[in-house]
């Protein structure tokens, strides 16, 4: 403990004084048009003005995107809310539950060649022994699956308890500013990677000065704690009789390697968010230069910008909606119960017993196969109707857009218009589109893309993973009306509670 003490001292020691030359002297301007010019400024600027007046020897390129400003218990509150559905938290909770170890199911016996009173006692304790294996597999299956499911919302729980200290309850009590705020886009690379390691142990007070980050190294260590001592005591299981369902979690190393998984996961997501910006640079420095796009002040995308913004919709809700509709739920029939066996005194009696036993073992062997077949049926039809939807994103977003010289964007009317005409504009937008030079025309992207994605679908996916039911013409009709429809409350959505982005 007191190595780990050391170490991370040093961090926050070696992280505070390069911190400290990222964000000085950028004081907050309570003009906008001051905020757009400092947003858009070189990269080589000899120094800026400190609250005070002086003039400070930082280079431009040390300083953040966004001014420094202070943040309130309601700015907290928000951000702490929008990092309740962060992709993150599912990624996490997968990993924390791991992929079901599923035993295979014991092997039907076969009935004896020569019908004797021996061999159909042998065949009938064979039979018996094959029902108490199909009873005890299916039993370990489902121990398994509701273990790893339990594992799951134990993951998803702590991640939801992570967020809650680090984003709200901690910074709120520290007076600390959960967020990170991104290095300043026309920094170098190499300052830009520092800062966003040096996020990890370094964040603002809510006037602005630098401090350890103790909201988010405090808060993940707590949410460790409190998911190895009460989430993992939590939960029943009906065959074991076990008092909870992970009790692999309390090992007493899971609190340091969720701690320092957890922290690597920050630093990945700090680094891969300034990758991202890397890429998408021009479309940042032209938002940061004229804000939110909109009808009355439009701007387009650059080629790594429509990437991205293609990218990012892979993993919309919209998609995954859209598999489990197609995809439907599994029919799943109870399994045949075992008959009472016979005495067996005489070869009558035997063929009676070996009959009834082959029956019951037809049934078995039938309802397996069945639900086997009912599962993969579903699950391709999962599959193909997710990549379906991704295919739609991938036309829609990047390659028809990138092809035409179009924006794939919904640009919303903006504020200052009739609700009515704003309304109008989400609903003719699935329509109408935006050329990057800025004319409006047929929305191409979206056209192409939900047609195109559909046939490549019902021609190309459901025959290869041998769904017939969904190459029809009905379905085929249905899935583009369903993806119009939802592209249109998407623009309704986007036009009303967008956020200003890019």
């Amino acid at each position: 403990m007191r190595g780990i003490s050391v170490v991370l001292s040093l961090i926050v020691l070696g992280s505070s004084a390069s911190a400290q030359s990222i964000y000085s002297g950028h004081d907050a301007s309570a003009d906008p048009q001051s905020q757009a010019n400092n947003f858009a400024g070189g990269a080589n600027g000899s120094g800026v003005n400190s609250a005070d007046g002086a003039v400070l020897n930082v280079p431009r390129s040390y300083r953040p995107a966004m001014p420094r400003q202070t943040i309130n218990f309601g700015m907290k509150l928000k951000y702490y809310a929008a990092s309740t559905g962060s992709f993150r938290n599912f990624l996490e909770a997968g990993f924390t539950a791991g992929i079901p170890n599923i035993p295979s199911a014991p092997s039907q016996p076969k009935p004896p060649a020569v019908l004797t009173v021996e061999s159909g006692k042998a065949y009938g304790q064979q039979m018996e022994d094959y029902g108490n294996g199909m009873e005890a597999w299916r039993h370990d299956s489902e121990d398994e699956l509701r273990y790893r499911a339990s594992r799951l919302a134990l993951g998803f729980a702590t991640s939801e308890t992570r967020m809650l200290f680090n984003n709200l309850i901690l910074p709120t009590a520290l007076h600390e500013d959960p967020r990170y705020v991104p290095a300043y886009i026309d920094g170098s690379f190499g300052s830009r990677m520092w800062h966003a390691v040096s996020a990890i142990v370094v964040t603002r007070t809510d006037n602005g000065t630098l401090t350890p980050n103790i909201s988010k190294i405090g808060g993940t260590l707590g949410a460790a704690f409190i998911s190895e001592k009460i989430y993992s005591r939590l939960g029943y299981t009906p065959y074991t009789q076990t008092k909870s369902f992970t009790p692999r979690i309390r090992t007493g190393q899971y609190v340091w390697r969720y701690t320092a998984f957890s922290l690597a996961g920050d630093l990945a997501t700090n680094v891969g968010r300034e990758l991202v910006r890397t890429a998408v640079r021009p479309d940042i420095q032209m938002y940061n230069a004229n804000g939110s796009t909109t009808e009355d002040n439009y701007y387009p995308l650059s080629v790594g910008g429509k990437a991205f913004y293609w990218a990012r919709s892979t993993y919309a809700p919209r998609n995954f909606i859209q598999g489990a509709l197609i995809a439907g739920v599994p029919t799943i029939d109870s399994m045949p119960e075992f008959p009472g066996v016979p005495p067996i005194n005489t070869p009558a009696e035997a063929i009676a017993a070996e009959q009834l036993l082959e029956a019951y073992g037809t049934a078995v062997q039938g309802w397996r196969d069945n639900l086997e077949n009912n599962i993969r049926y579903h699950e391709r039809r999962l599959i193909g109707s997710f990549s379906e939807s991704e295919t739609q994103q991938l036309l829609a977003n990047f390659a028809v857009p990138v092809l035409s010289g179009m924006d794939p964007r919904y640009i919303p009317l903006g504020p200052g218009h009739t609700a009515g005409s704003r309304l109008g504009n989400a609903l003719s937008g699935v329509v109408i589109g935006h050329m990057d030079s800025g004319r409006r025309m047929v929305n191409l992207p979206i056209l192409m893309g939900t047609v195109g994605a559909a046939f490549i679908a019902k021609d190309a996916y459901y025959p290869k993973l041998d769904v017939p039911q969904l190459e029809g013409n009905r379905v085929l009709a249905k899935t583009i009306g369903f993806n119009f429809a939802a592209d249109a409350l998407l623009n309704v959505l986007g036009e009303f509670l967008g956020r200003k982005s890019y």
